[in-house]
């Protein structure tokens, strides 16, 4: 039996939100373009925030409570050193809470690391603003080259053969959306889940509305020194991107266009709170958020072309967790800060599919995030020369909405739909698909780079190799004699859990799956035909550390549930699966 594990204060990292794409659109006739403009917050910039997200352990009747009494709040402004003011219970299980002023620096960090010496606390860590990233007859269709030029496209025509996304849903995570006529048919409802009316800038908080009334914010309003900035319109690229009405005579196409968008709208002015992200994560994958309605239309495929500075938080990975626990595929844009995007958040957490982006070349675009965390490439765009951006619906007004148009635009936030909408059609091809097998198929069926793009994953993303591999049952195994998975940088918290499932074809001679690397001490468990738990599971090995195994002679066919758990908080951890005949 492993001893009892020592409380351990974790390290809180002070993001610093930056921005993944920021949009000057000019008039260029009937398309607009989007030239590479400053940052609305620098790097250098000093993260503040009065928010704070704080985990009670399992065994705390606090992690269960929706509201917390005076008496908590007083112990925790105690402990924290500081007046702590009660928001709400994420869905996540973290406690919201707010702060007497703005803090930053040690000051917030000392706060943070006051709270984690509760021993009732699971983790705490500020609640920061991310910032959003950055053959058909329709009329600009011939203009959209990332979708079929043969070094940095996508191999969509061939792709759409087989599939256009019919019956998928892909939530938009993002600053909303406009009733652009390009793209409104294809919209489902969605939810405004943003909680500050600051940043709402919509005259509210939570609520049923997602669109889009614009993100602009003047000078000096999201930190001391920033530009002011006209609205985006962001999330009506992206969605454009993944789901633009196609075939109409008219505007530009869809990568899945006939799959339905859910647009979940966190991003406001100066960004959208992590807190904020976590919820819409979880709802956009058919989970319950507190005070909000049931998403009566889960999606399979989460797009967040959006993120921050800083590794993964633990509210945003045990969201992701969640949301791939219900069987939702999670893309993220690995960011355009031309650096190494293990530093960056959402791109680093586990379980998620993180794009870089490529230019019309086929080469890593010079702004594009890279590293070991990346998955993956997608045309993303350089608007140095307009048109070799990437193309879609927007809207023209500065502030306020204006008319429908459309604009290229570049970034990894360009890069990102591209491959949720591929996702999309292979969900399409096999509703049955799993986020590891959607991961494996796009990974092991990209094309080599036609110019130099190092350390942006497995290739440039191919629709069309993929439905393929996908309708045929590959599953990206490379051949019907084996069929299996590996998921790579896994980590997780004290207590938490990560859930995968592998399809065991019948005749299979043995299945074997193995953790190994990274740091820390997690369990394995291995179960068929349902979820493990501490009490039930087929195999759990139950040793020190991370390598741990599991093997099966003539498995069953069906599914195989392999969960790893986090007896120790955990990192850099490799999980394989493979079952042959």
């Amino acid at each position: 039996m492993k001893s009892p594990l020592k409380n351990l204060v974790q390290k809180s990292a002070l993001l610093s939100a930056v921005t993944l794409l920021c949009a000057g659109p000019f008039t260029a006739h009937a398309v607009e373009t989007s030239n590479p403009a400053a940052a609305p917050m620098s790097m250098s910039a000093q993260p503040v925030t009065d928010r704070i997200i704080v985990k009670y352990k399992n065994t705390s009747q606090l992690s269960m409570a929706s509201s917390m009494s005076q008496t908590a709040m007083e112990n925790a402004s105690r402990l924290a050193g500081t007046e702590l003011r009660h928001m709400r219970r994420l869905a996540t299980g973290a406690q919201l809470m707010r702060l007497n002023k703005h803090k930053g620096g040690a000051e917030l960090a000392e706060i943070i690391s006051r709270l984690q010496q509760d021993p009732n606390v699971e983790y705490a860590e500020p609640d920061l603003l991310l910032q959003p990233m950055a053959i058909p007859n329709d009329t600009y269709y011939n203009q959209q080259w990332h979708y079929f030029e043969s070094a940095a496209g996508l191999n969509l025509p061939s792709a759409w053969d087989t599939t256009q996304g019919e019956g998928v849903v892909v939530a938009v995570i993002d600053t909303g959306y406009r009733p652009h006529a390009d793209l409104v048919d294809n919209i489902l409802p969605g939810y405004d889940m943003i909680s500050d009316s600051t940043v709402a800038q919509d005259g509210g908080g939570r609520d049923s509305d997602p669109s889009d009334p614009g993100d602009w914010a003047p000078a000096n309003a999201c930190y001391s020194g920033s530009p002011a900035t006209n609205s985006s319109w962001h999330g009506t690229h992206v969605a454009g991107t993944i789901a633009a009405v196609t075939n109409n005579g008219t505007g530009v196409a869809g990568v899945a266009y006939k799959a339905k968008v859910v647009p979940i709208r966190v991003l406001g002015r100066c960004g959208g709170y992590t807190s904020d992200i976590a919820d819409a994560i979880i709802w956009g994958a058919g989970g319950s958020v507190s005070g909000v309605p049931s998403n009566p239309n889960p999606a399979q495929v989460l797009n967040l072309s959006l993120g921050g500075s800083g590794s993964c938080g633990t509210t945003t990975q045990n969201a992701i967790n969640t949301a791939r626990s219900l069987g939702a595929t999670v893309v993220v844009a690995a960011g355009n800060s031309g650096a190494n995007a293990g530093n960056y958040t959402p791109a680093s957490c586990s379980g998620v599919i993180t794009v870089a982006s490529v230019d019309r070349s086929g080469g890593r675009a010079w702004y594009s995030n890279y590293g070991s965390v990346v998955d993956v490439a997608a045309p993303g765009g350089d608007t140095s020369v307009s048109s070799n951006g990437v193309l879609s619906t927007l809207n023209s007004g500065t502030q306020s909405p204006g008319s429908d148009n459309y604009a290229y635009y570049q970034g990894t936030s360009m890069a990102a739909p591209h491959v949720a909408g591929a996702a999309a059609l292979l969900y399409s091809v096999d509703p049955t698909i799993t986020p590891s097998e959607v991961e494996s198929i796009l990974t092991s069926t990209a094309r080599s780079f036609p110019a130099s793009c190092s350390q942006c994953g497995a290739g440039i993303v191919d629709a069309a190799a993929a439905v393929a591999a996908a309708g045929g049952g590959n599953n990206g195994g490379g051949g019907g004699e084996e069929t299996g998975w590996t998921e790579t940088n896994l980590s997780g918290s004290q207590g938490s859990w990560q859930h995968f499932t592998l399809e065991v074809n019948s005749g299979m001679s043995s299945l074997n799956v193995e953790m190994s690397g990274g740091s820390g001490d997690a369990d394995l468990y291995v179960r068929y035909g349902a979820q493990p738990t501490t009490s039930n599971y087929d195999c759990r090995p139950y040793r020190w550390g991370n390598s741990e195994s599991c093997s099966f002679n003539n498995p069953s066919a069906g599914t195989w549930y392999i969960s790893i758990r986090g007896y120790n908080s955990y990192s850099g951890v490799t999980l394989d699966a493979q079952a042959t005949d």
